[in-house]
């Protein structure tokens, strides 16, 4: 079970609440977590609120396509708090999802999906820039949800 609060601060409504819960189900049976609740948020904001929280919280100052912020550093199933696991917020910068949906010739649905899998699995706590060897699980994860919902390399 999911409890996903969903943000959307553009314009843009092409995108239902049942879009986003099937891609964080998959996401979390696919990671091994779907016997949980999941308290999550994915907020959809415009450049100048992902260029501010990048320069805060990142210290660079410019937009990007997806930023996440983890309430702990690894999630473990030991830290269900009352059958809860609050794992922290996705941000996904729409504008700038749609130029590299454009640039890499895919749609923008599939391209949301991909950050928002990406942002989730860095909820978790992966971290492709740790490590060679983390980037290469963390990808075959998201490879394999990604499959799971129907797009495939």
């Amino acid at each position: 079970m999911i409890d996903l609060v969903i943000n959307n601060f553009t314009k843009y409504k092409g995108l239902s609440r049942s879009f986003w819960q099937r891609i964080i189900i998959e996401s979390s049976k696919t990671a091994g977590f779907e016997k949980y609740i999941l308290d999550l948020s994915i907020n959809l904001v415009g450049d100048a609120k992902m260029k501010s929280l990048n320069k805060k919280y990142r210290g660079k100052n410019l937009s990007t396509d997806v930023l996440s912020f983890p309430l702990k550093e690894k999630i473990s199933i030991g830290d269900k708090k009352d059958g809860i696991i609050s794992l922290g917020d996705i941000f996904i910068c729409l504008p700038v999802a749609k130029k590299h949906a454009a640039i890499e010739n895919v749609g923008l649905d599939f391209k949301v999906t991909f950050l928002a899998v990406h942002g989730f699995l860095h909820l978790l706590g992966f971290d492709h820039e740790k490590s060679p060897t983390e980037e290469r699980r963390m990808f075959y994860l998201q490879d394999k949800i990604l499959l799971g919902l129907g797009y495939s390399k």
